[in-house]
């Protein structure tokens, strides 16, 4: 994940000021190539662009090659099956204490009482204890003579100085915290608050909690758990949680099939309103509470959903941040605000439906074109070469190799999964969006440095990089209408 965004924010610095290539890899974003495209008859309704049509496969190595890069490519290529590729015009949606209401209502049962989920003088105590434990775990790993450097231990997540500082700010939390909480009896969920997590009993003898917010646009809401909801994927558990040593409780299997999991999570979709939306991935995972993180709620099944706009294949990783410029009248200026990319979570057990979150919501205001008219795949492949090797950041990977001088080893990159899929674009002059064809190609990298052991490693990745949704990974993004290089960042 962290190189992840490295190259993201690398690459997206670098097109702004890397030299021209042979071949133009960036089509002029401002002559209005994709407005004029758009505006066009709506393609298949009137037999002017017909069902278009991609291969399913694509090997070729090398595919370009530079001084200090080799690219090759062997991927699989999803497109839509009716070969139809339609653009619509999206907005942002408020997120409102109504609009929550109105999910809780059908979700939950009636509740009998509410709180604020606030932290008590146990809370704290509990999350103190494990700076502690950490410390004292280091402490005795430097008694028995192992390195007393922990920028070079991978056995400990915080450093000293870390410790010494979460130390002292739980200490001074303590020291005001509330010994409990204070509930009041309630039969609806009109008290809503934004950026507030409120706890509900509910009248079946559960327990829920309920957090919104518009300044990160999402809200989540969750049975059996009275604080905001901690999802840990078995991937972060085998990564991440196994090696502190009983910090975390033990991972929950999920007691129930993906199958039937999956049949629980479209039916329940349905029912809640999210029509339009489709599972991209999933994963298994286990629910932590926030203030409790060695309480393990249960074990179960995480998927995550996205709009398919009439059939377009899905990416369940996170690639996308689409930022929009807005006027601040307090302070007379303009300011970047970063809208995520619409995603619902949902988390399913054997109990059923246990939570929802849904971020970066947006209204559908309407069908743009029916059938937009894309640039042939190889032109696309050509687009997708020049990018990768004019703007891949040789100078970051040069500095991160220091050990070889000046004869640092030629790059190896390799493309390995291809999908026509619908991209957040900003539409010009306008608060609305495209929801735009694009390419959207999946590669590693790695220098030769121990031959095939490395690839294995990278090749074993892919599967969970693509499917789930609590990840992501290295991606290339070109719009499919005019072949010009997408910034996930900045939404064009």
């Amino acid at each position: 994940m962290k190189r992840l965004l490295v190259i993201l924010l690398a690459l997206t610095l670098l097109l702004a000021c890397v030299p021209t290539p042979e071949e133009e890899y960036v089509v002029n974003k401002g002559d209005d190539t994709v407005e004029q495209k758009l505006n066009e008859p709506q393609g298949a309704a009137n037999n002017s662009v017909g069902r278009q049509s991609f291969p399913d496969r694509w090997d070729e190595e090398p595919l370009k090659e530079s001084e200090h890069l080799v690219v090759r490519a062997h991927a699989d290529v999803r497109t839509k099956a009716d070969g139809l590729y339609p653009v619509y015009r999206t907005r942002e949606s408020e997120i409102t204490a109504d609009t929550v209401e109105n999910i809780a209502v059908k979700f939950l049962d009636k509740p009998t009482s509410s709180s604020e989920s606030l932290m008590t003088k146990k809370d704290y105590e509990r999350q103190l204890q494990n700076f502690l434990d950490e410390r004292a775990r280091y402490d005795e790993w430097v008694a028995a003579g192992k390195p007393d450097d922990w920028n070079n231990v991978n056995e400990f997540e915080y450093s000293p100085e870390e410790i010494e500082a979460q130390t002292n700010w739980y200490m001074e939390r303590i020291k005001n915290a509330p010994d409990s909480l204070t509930s009041q009896a309630v039969n609806d969920y009109s008290g809503l608050q934004e950026n507030k997590t409120l706890a509900f009993t509910l009248a079946s003898g559960g327990v829920a909690s309920i957090c919104y917010s518009n300044d990160n646009h999402f809200y989540v809401i969750t049975k059996g758990c009275r604080d905001f909801p901690n999802l840990y994927s078995v991937y972060d558990y085998q990564e991440d949680l196994k090696w502190k040593e009983g910090r975390y409780a033990k991972w929950m299997e999920p007691e129930i099939s993906y199958e039937d999991a999956k049949n629980i999570c479209l039916s329940e979709a349905e029912r809640l309103g999210f029509a339009g939306f489709s599972i991209a991935g999933s994963y298994e995972a286990t629910l932590f509470e926030s203030k409790s993180p060695n309480k393990a709620v249960t074990g179960g099944w995480c998927f995550g959903l996205k709009r398919d706009f009439d059939g377009y294949p899905l990416l369940a990783s996170d690639v996308e941040a689409t930022q929009v410029l807005e006027y601040d009248s307090g302070d007379d200026y303009i300011v970047n605000k970063v809208i995520p990319p619409e995603k619902l979570l949902m988390f399913v057990t054997k109990d059923g439906l246990q939570m929802i979150r849904y971020d970066g919501p947006k209204d559908v205001s309407g069908l743009v074109n029916a059938n937009v008219e894309l640039l042939p795949f190889d032109e696309i492949k050509g687009r997708i070469a020049n990018a990768l090797i004019t703007c891949f950041p040789y100078e970051m990977i040069q500095q991160c190799t220091q050990d070889y001088e000046e004869n640092w080893p030629r790059l190896e990159l390799e493309i390995y999964d291809v999908m026509l899929s619908t991209f957040t674009l900003r539409v010009k002059d306008s608060s609305d969006f495209y929801e735009m064809p694009c390419w959207i190609v999946s590669y590693d990298w790695c220098f030769p440095l121990n031959g095939e052991a490395s690839w294995e490693y990278l090749k074993s990745k892919r599967n969970q990089e693509l499917n789930d949704p609590n990840t992501g990974h290295d991606v290339l993004v070109i719009n499919a209408v005019d072949g010009s290089i997408v910034r996930p960042d900045y939404g064009y």
